[in-house]
């Protein structure tokens, strides 16, 4: 009866007139449409229209009933150390007045009710408060203009000052645990890196950290497919100019890991996918923290979305590996800071071979794991082979037009571009790639760990961007990248500096590709793409030092890669020894 009352009261408080003035047509929420499809009771008068006061009224109950019943819901705004105020739920159990509770934080990109509603199930019937949040500058939260998306810096002291808040409630028992999946998850990685003494566990699912890191950027280029992402928290989608240009402070990010890694009680858990968008955070995390114990990771073969390719066979993580929860880090806490790090991971293999090597869940106490650095070289005859060239000089080339970028097929990209290991024959057509294939492969190659392509470039424009992509070539002829990654031409002495190209002068740039865990199989091949587009993953790179406002007036340019004994290009591949 209370939740009956409660709704009309809402529906009131939100949709009457003042007396004496014209009644208002209800309108829509944002995103009604979506919403009434899959919940289409909330729609209580069936006039077709879902007001902001019937889509709380159905949220608040929905959560409650997700809960296990018995909670009563309050909203608030939280204030926040430079005064800005976030708006915040709380679901409370109906207990005695004096019980005390541990507390389940989620705060999200998303709204307050997508957060509520978000894994909300997991939580039922243990006695918790469950509190949801909007971030500063989303929702009904204050704050906008004061989110740092260039790092997600400020999610830190907002994630201290919200763990705080909780902490100092009568109600509490002083033990917080964050979650979060994807939009929701940065929130619980930031969170982590400001080491609150009441933070229990960040428990987070296939998301990542730091913006530039593991969101907007890579290798300083723009990951065009996030910054369409930022619309939903509000932010307009700066298409224009380009190229974008990362501002991120490395050495004070380090800073901040480093300091985070001292001392740090809370319990990290994160779930992954070597195709996620995100994956390499939850590795760094590992790295970083794992030596004080209590970091707990998995990683799958599974991305940001339903896989497309070919599919790896479905394992069971043997249960002595299974991750810890939220709700275990509260109930006993100690019992997991006893524990060792642990990194489960699935090693990849090929998927057609019942037979093949790999295709399991492997664990580890340290990443990496233990491995040779093996360079592939590339060569000039389209080789692609652990012998290191010998020519004095050698080099091929291609013309990049930014008006027909190469398109992005498969890899670690939204669900909406096809995740995973696509056929990269698709792209067969294309002028504008350099392919390297190996020769088939006389025993199994298993490579885990971080892949790192090193190539000696030459242009004619004063700035470009270079791509570069890891393939297993089954015997059947399927090309399933592995990884793949850019880097702008400008950051060849590094992120902290800035230099235009000269015409005819070689240059070598380190990229990142990020890691993988997989057994190439024998008979297959091992091949490598290299290019300058990668589109719509990366932003399309005009060609120009000085950022520009269209691609009219960019010219082609004319890349060279070199594979001399002097400039080797190559990819060196964490070779592990069977």
């Amino acid at each position: 009866m209370k939740y009956l009352f409660a709704t009309i009261f809402a529906s009131l408080f939100f949709t009457s007139p003042s007396w004496g003035e014209p009644k208002e047509k209800p309108v829509n929420v944002p995103g009604a449409q979506s919403f009434l499809q899959k919940y289409p009771k909330a729609d209580t008068n069936g006039d077709g229209i879902l007001t902001a006061a019937e889509k709380r009224a159905h949220s608040e109950q929905q959560a409650i009933d997700l809960l296990g019943g018995g909670y009563t819901y309050r909203q608030m705004m939280m204030p926040m150390r430079d005064g800005v105020k976030l708006a915040t739920g709380i679901f409370t159990p109906d207990g005695p007045a004096d019980a005390k509770y541990s507390t389940v934080l989620c705060r999200s990109a998303y709204s307050i009710w997508s957060a509520a509603l978000f894994d909300t199930r997991k939580f039922a019937n243990q006695n918790l408060v469950y509190i949801c949040q909007d971030l500063r500058g989303d929702g009904e939260s204050e704050g906008r203009g004061t989110v740092d998306l260039g790092s997600f810096d400020n999610e830190i002291d907002d994630g201290y000052d919200t763990i705080d808040w909780i902490a100092q409630q009568p109600w509490s028992d002083g033990k917080v645990a964050i979650i979060g999946q994807s939009g929701h998850g940065f929130c619980a990685y930031m969170a982590y890196l400001a080491k609150h003494p009441n933070l229990v566990a960040a428990d987070t699912n296939i998301s990542g950290g730091n913006a530039h890191l593991y969101w907007t950027y890579h290798n300083g280029v723009k990951r065009e497919m996030h910054y369409r992402w930022m619309p939903q928290r509000g932010v307009p989608f700066p298409a224009w100019p380009k190229p974008g240009i990362e501002v991120l402070d490395r050495p004070a990010y380090a800073a901040t890991v480093q300091q985070a890694s001292v001392d740090n009680d809370a319990v990290f858990i994160a779930k992954t996918g070597w195709y996620d968008i995100f994956a390499e955070s939850a590795l760094d995390y590992f790295e970083s923290f794992a030596e004080q114990g209590h970091v707990f990771i998995q990683v799958d073969a599974s991305g940001h979305g339903a896989m497309r390719g070919k599919r790896f066979p479905p394992r069971p993580v043997p249960a002595e590996w299974t991750l810890p929860t939220a709700v275990a880090a509260l109930a006993d806490a100690d019992a997991l800071r006893a524990q060792k790090s642990r990194m489960v991971y699935y090693l990849m293999g090929d998927t057609d071979d019942p037979q093949a090597p790999g295709n399991c869940y492997k664990s580890t106490d340290v990443w990496p794991v233990p491995h040779t650095p093996t360079p592939y070289y590339l060569h000039a005859d389209g080789g692609l082979s652990t012998t290191a060239p010998t020519a004095e000089k050698a080099s091929l080339t291609y013309q990049y037009d930014p008006r027909n970028p190469v398109p992005s097929v498969g890899g670690d990209v939204f669900i909406h571009q096809g995740v995973g290991p696509k056929d990269q024959r698709e792209l067969a057509d294309r002028t504008d790639i350099l392919r390297f294939v190996s020769e088939p492969l006389a025993e199994p190659l298993e490579i885990t760990g971080k892949v790192i392509a090193q190539l000696y470039v030459s242009s004619d424009v004063p700035d470009t961007t270079f791509t570069a992509k890891l393939i297993d070539i089954y015997p059947d002829g399927h090309q399933a990248v592995v990884r793949d990654s850019i880097i702008m031409a400008r950051y060849h002495q590094g992120f902290g500096k800035q230099v235009p190209m000269q015409p005819g002068q070689v240059y070598p740039l380190t990229m990142d590709m990020w890691s993988t865990a997989l057994v190439v199989n024998k008979g297959h091949r091992l091949a490598v793409h290299i290019s300058s587009s990668n589109n719509p993953k990366y932003e399309v790179h005009p060609n120009t030092f000085q950022p520009v406002t269209s691609y009219e007036t960019s010219p082609i340019a004319n890349q060279q890669v070199h594979f001399s004994a002097e400039h080797p290009t190559h990819l060196i591949l964490p070779v592990v020894q069977p």
